[in-house]
């Protein structure tokens, strides 16, 4: 899990776009008069002139053993009604826009442990077994099309099917997603390996029903609930039959009952308060032999082959020395994402701060000082620790010492830290407004926060393995 986090303090190298747009202007007035892709970054800011650019947001999609499987790339959380019903050119001048912007972020260094779920609409396909068409410069393995399913696919059904067969030729899955009902969509369930159920607003009787009607069609395909809210829909879902689970639910703050501070993170929080103070290893040292537990972790940690050491340490004192007071600090904020015995969603809700973090510090790469982005790396992590541990902000901060910076940032969104932490975090919200202007003060394009936000992701993945 954690092996690989001493070799990962540098982010990778920003991807470069590629593809030119080739989209008629006025087809994309058209489209983004309907549903809005392009930001306020596009005409304020030199190095985006295309109208194709647009930020892309992430989701994770969990499987059974709640750990990030993929994530789902879109522009927004669900495509717009009114891009359904609208022309073909204007449903491929969407998929084109999410499409040459996944393709800019180098997505395929995410690939072979994760998937990418990119939704597209029919339309796309039409053009699917042309050589240049942008489905086919996505990367080949670890890439899933979730296909809208509407009359469109049975109306052309086959050359929906020849598309779809010759993708899939190509190393390509695919899923589908909407009214599987629809007269005609048998074959294209046999197609796809992935079914997505949206559960929203749906009971258990109903849910059940669907997953009856699609199983009475094809055996053997994944089931993917998507849009789940909350823990308690999650753990409804989790006794059904769903392979993946999908929606906000992994980082929504609800009303808590009861508290997760159990005395293994009791014993975290008081080894970073001493850190803080600057404590002598002298006085570290026992607190980490009196916790077998926690030394087996830190010595496991220390002579991971992430750690790049060529001789193997021996003792905790020689442990603490090696690694140093920065190092440490990190490594323990992290470990109080996995100190428990298996809480619910703590790995994907580790991730997700890892991913957090790891963006705010890139964002201030070339504008805050080495030790100023070591705190802001902080800020990223504590900020999902009252979902972590089901308790308030305000009383996991009084459990633990911060910089002052750090508290404002969290407690009230405000001084130098808090505009990092907010890109950050709208880059999970899919508003794509906001973050454009939260990106205008640190001159960054789109491209570039989509960038950044790529290499965040791989970063916290390799720390995760």
């Amino acid at each position: 899990m954690l092996n690989r986090f001493m070799k990962l303090f540098t982010g990778q190298d920003n991807a470069t776009a590629r593809n030119q747009s080739s989209a008629p202007n006025s087809e994309f007035a058209q489209l983004n008069q309907i549903a809005p892709v392009a930001t306020p970054d596009s005409e304020h800011n030199n190095s985006t002139s295309d109208p194709m650019h647009s930020v892309v947001c992430r989701e994770a999609i969990l499987n059974k053993d709640q750990r990030v499987a993929g994530y789902t790339f879109m522009l927004r959380r669900t495509i717009n009604q009114r891009v359904r019903v609208s022309s073909s050119i204007v449903q491929r001048l969407y998929d084109e826009v999410l499409l040459r912007n996944i393709l800019s972020m180098n997505i395929q260094r995410l690939l072979g442990h994760r998937l990418a779920f990119i939704p597209i609409l029919p339309s796309s396909l039409e053009y699917a077994s042309r050589d240049h068409d942008l489905l086919k410069q996505m990367p080949g393995t670890g890439t899933v099309f979730v296909i809208s399913a509407s009359e469109q696919l049975p109306d052309n059904s086959e050359a929906m099917q020849a598309s779809i067969q010759d993708l899939k030729k190509s190393g390509y899955l695919f899923g589908l997603q909407g009214d599987m009902g629809i007269p005609g969509m048998q074959p294209f369930l046999e197609l796809a390996e992935y079914i997505f159920i949206d559960i929203a607003s749906s009971d258990i009787p109903a849910m059940n029903a669907q997953i009856a009607s699609i199983s009475k069609q094809v055996f053997d395909k994944q089931l993917v609930a998507t849009n789940i809210q909350t823990l308690e829909e999650f753990h409804v879902c989790a006794k059904l039959p769903f392979s993946y689970f999908q929606g906000p639910f992994v980082t929504n703050k609800e009303q808590w009952t009861s508290s997760r501070m159990d005395t293994g993170r009791i014993k975290i929080l008081d080894l970073l308060n001493r850190i803080r103070r600057d404590a002598e290893t002298a006085e570290l040292i026992p607190l980490f032999k009196q916790d077998p537990a926690l030394s087996f972790k830190l010595m496991r940690y220390i002579n991971s082959a992430g750690a790049g050491l060529t001789s193997k340490v021996s003792s905790i004192d020689q442990a603490l020395i090696v690694l140093g007071r920065q190092k440490l600090y990190r490594w323990l904020t992290l470990l109080l994402f996995t100190s428990s015995a298996g809480d619910e969603l703590e790995w994907a809700l580790m991730e997700n701060a890892l991913v957090r973090a790891r963006l705010a510090e890139l964002l201030a790469q070339d504008t805050l000082p080495s030790n100023a982005r070591d705190e802001l790396f902080v800020a990223g992590i504590f900020s999902l620790l009252d979902i972590l541990l089901h308790i308030p902000m305000e009383q996991v901060l009084v459990q633990v010492s911060l910089p002052p910076l750090v508290t404002q940032a969290l407690l009230h969104q405000q001084g130098e830290f808090a505009p990092y932490l907010a890109l950050a975090i709208a880059c999970e919200e899919f508003d794509q407004e906001r973050i454009a202007i939260l990106a205008r003060p640190f001159n960054l394009s789109v491209a570039q926060v989509n960038a950044i936000h790529a290499d965040a992701l791989i970063w916290a993945q390799q720390v995760d393995e």
